[in-house]
């Protein structure tokens, strides 16, 4: 479980999203990994030889969970079928790539922000 304290609203570029009004930009609510899971999921890399099959499965299926468990709600997003795409797992299955890439960058930058801020 999580702390609503803890949940960053994320306004995604996503083309001119965030030139949009505000209650028409996607938006997602996302909850920074702590330190541990940032490791761990490096760790889950290493050894693996970069650009090997190998790789590229692990690296989905690390992003896949980070996805999935990370972004807790999705606003105002819908898949290619226009069906509303409301949080990580469904953005992952049938969101656009470019967006769960964005995500997933945020993701990981805000996790190491919060994690220095913890330190100070």
């Amino acid at each position: 479980m999580y702390n609503e304290e803890d949940i960053i609203l994320y306004i995604p570029e996503l083309g001119d999203n965030r030139e949009l009004e505000e209650g028409e930009q996607v938006s997602c609510d996302l909850l920074p990994m702590t330190g541990e899971e940032v490791r761990s999921y490096q760790r889950a890399m290493v050894g693996v030889k970069p650009s090997s099959p190998q790789a590229m499965r692990k690296a989905e299926a690390v992003v896949k969970r980070i996805i999935a468990e990370r972004v807790i709600n999705i606003e105002n997003y819908e898949d290619i079928k226009g069906e509303p795409i409301l949080n990580g797992e469904e953005l992952f299955e049938r969101g656009e790539t470019a967006l769960v890439d964005e995500i997933y960058e945020a993701l990981s930058s805000i996790s190491k922000l919060k994690a220095g801020q913890r330190k100070n």
